[in-house]
């Protein structure tokens, strides 16, 4: 009996913490917050592929002598 109720005091100081910490978390993310993240990861692709062409043409525009229109 004395160490169930042990178990039980020591997963309720554990839970209060957690709990505590997750509702503090929870207060500071706005809804926008949450929107722009949406709105930014829903885009990855797009911005993906733009780096990657953008690091392409990277040597072309550290040395223009290099492009192809001189």
């Amino acid at each position: 009996m004395q160490s169930r109720i042990l178990k039980i005091l020591i997963s309720l100081a554990l839970a209060v913490p957690v709990s505590l910490g997750a509702t503090a978390a929870v207060r500071t993310v706005s809804f926008s917050d949450a929107l722009e993240a949406v709105r930014f990861y829903s885009d990855f692709p797009d911005r993906f592929t733009e780096a990657v062409a953008s690091f392409k043409t990277l040597p072309e525009r550290m040395n223009p002598t290099l492009s192809e229109c001189n």
